[in-house]
């Protein structure tokens, strides 16, 4: 059991939570109807708790493989937490601290049916998102192992989060508007796991995890995140057009030269890790500035 907040931080690798924090609590503020306080703090310690518990399975599920194995130096955002490469942890524990958070976001959702009217629909949605979260590394199904894993973090972390929000605010999901404000999360996310997976890339291959810059190769990771950036940008500025979002909404495309920043380093450093800890911080800052001006100005 660790005993330091420190060594707690590092194995829940907590900085990457406001990947799935975000996007939720944009869904949950963007009603103007009376705000349900209970159902959006249950409904984010769910997304939050599953969040946690997929970091944590993630970790032993590739120290089962060895993907973690080959390289390891801690470098705080790709390559895993090391705690167990270098002894400190076991995968027994973070097996067993998986389950546990696992286990909170499900009585997460077993309160929320309590509150909520219609109990059937969030079971299964709530649920779903946590076999899928869970599932994005483990078995059986392993989808970042079986090249599916990109598409499990746009859906989880842009749709799935969004449309929670907001349904559990208004009992239904405004699609139109879901998909306006869900599809720059979810790109923007899956661009942070891109710049994750530039610097993890031969390890990736050696272990089997076909991840989306193991099968195009590390050199074009800067050309797949420069396209991801690309298209939440046009998906922004499409949606104010369309009349689906503030005009103000246009002010986060000022974030542009951080993404620029990040296209830079994975470029001409992509087999340099120590410098790609900063394309990854930057993917991070990206995602999360316009992430907050989701949350401002999504709304008409």
């Amino acid at each position: 059991m660790p005993r330091s907040f420190a060594l707690w931080f590092r194995a829940l690798r907590f900085p990457f939570v406001t990947a799935s924090a975000l996007p939720y609590v944009c869904g949950g503020l963007y009603t103007r109807a009376p705000f349900r306080f209970w159902p959006f703090l249950l409904g984010l310690a769910s997304v939050v708790f599953t969040h946690l518990a997929a970091n944590l399975i993630n970790d032993y599920a590739d120290s089962l493989s060895g993907a973690d194995a080959h390289d390891r130096t801690y470098y705080g955002f790709f390559g895993g937490s090391k705690l167990i490469q270098e002894g400190r942890l076991s995968q027994r524990w973070y097996l067993l601290a998986a389950s546990g958070f696992a286990a909170m976001a499900a009585c997460s959702v077993a309160l929320l049916l309590v509150l909520q009217l219609a109990p059937a629909v969030t079971l299964v949605y709530f649920s779903g998102a946590l076999v899928l979260a869970w599932s994005y590394s483990h078995g059986p199904l392993r989808f970042a192992y079986r090249g599916w894993g990109e598409f499990v973090v746009f859906l989880l972390f842009g749709p799935v989060c969004v449309a929670g929000g907001m349904f559990l605010q208004l009992g239904y999901v405004p699609w139109l508007t879901a998909a306006c404000l869900s599809l720059p999360f979810g790109l923007l996310t899956v661009g942070i796991l891109v710049a994750n997976e530039v610097p993890d890339a031969v390890d990736d291959a050696a272990a089997g995890k076909r991840t989306l810059v193991v099968r195009l190769g590390a050199p074009a990771g800067h050309r797949l995140y420069a396209g991801l950036v690309a298209a939440a940008f046009a998906w922004i500025t499409v949606a104010v057009l369309v009349g689906e979002a503030n005009p103000w909404l246009l002010t986060s495309l000022a974030a542009a030269p951080v993404a620029w920043a990040a296209v830079r380093i994975l470029g001409k450093s992509w087999r340099n890790k120590a410098e790609l800890v900063r394309s990854s911080q930057l993917a991070i800052l990206l995602q999360t500035l316009v992430g907050i001006a989701l949350i401002c100005w999504g709304r008409r």
